[in-house]
């Protein structure tokens, strides 16, 4: 009987097997150690141009100087405080000199006090007018050429650029109006206010701003509320009395 021929160890299928398993274990981890270099090298130069266009930018950009924020808080000053080139402070004022003749508008802050006179010599002789405002009252003055002007406590503007004394509220208290513009022409009740000092309050229409006595149409010390009747042109004077509109 032949004897059985065995083949050899390496033509056996499990040993080819064997030996696929062992090359694809060799060579795997190379591979994979091949991506992860790649990678960090990758990482390390994004990180390289991020911190290079940091760098960019932190040159790109300027620190503002001191002088520079110097003038952007001079201008922001400037424009929270804007000058009124029409206001006239308190002061002596030649007019026709140092005032153009005209009509103005006084506002007392607390207490004022307003005089016209035909020259500087402070005579009492020379008084044209003068008058209080109390209770940071209002006042139209009309001024001549060659007077001089007294304002203390007070600022004035020219009527044209004057800001408007007409009451939001429609509540008149002390100032002087002119009819038509600030209160229009009709018939008012007057109330006493409660809280006059001396128990009474000074009405008055005149014709102009002049005060002067010839250009008074009607005056009273009301002691209790009374009516009036203003036509369209003339002032009224209110002192410690009230209109409701």
């Amino acid at each position: 009987m032949a004897e059985k021929v065995k083949k050899p160890f390496y033509k056996k299928w499990w040993v080819w097997l064997i030996a696929v398993i062992i090359f694809i274990a060799i060579i795997t981890p190379g591979e994979d150690d091949s991506e992860t270099a790649s990678t960090d090298d990758n990482t390390e130069v994004e990180s390289n141009e991020s911190t290079n266009d940091s760098d960019e930018d932190e040159a790109g950009e300027p620190e503002e100087t001191e002088e520079e924020e110097t003038e952007e808080a001079s201008s922001d000053v400037e424009e929270s405080e804007p000058e009124d080139e029409n206001k006239i402070e308190s002061g002596t004022y030649k007019v026709g000199e140092d005032i153009p003749a005209g009509e103005y508008l006084v506002f007392a802050e607390s207490m004022g006090y307003i005089e016209s006179a035909s020259d500087s010599t402070g005579d009492l002789d020379s008084i044209v007018f003068n008058d209080n405002l109390m209770n940071g009252a209002h006042s139209y003055v009309t001024l001549n050429e060659g007077e001089y002007f007294k304002l203390q406590g007070a600022v004035m503007y020219p009527v044209d650029s004057a800001p408007s004394v007409t009451p939001e509220d429609g509540v008149y208290t002390d100032g002087m109006y002119k009819v038509g513009q600030d209160i229009p022409a009709g018939e008012y009740k007057v109330l006493l206010n409660e809280s006059s000092a001396a128990g009474m309050g000074y009405l008055e229409v005149s014709t102009d701003s002049r005060h002067q006595l010839e250009s008074i149409v009607t005056n009273d010390n009301v002691q209790a509320d009374t009516y009036i009747t203003v036509s369209e042109g003339q002032y009224l004077k209110l002192q410690d009395l009230t209109i409701e509109n």
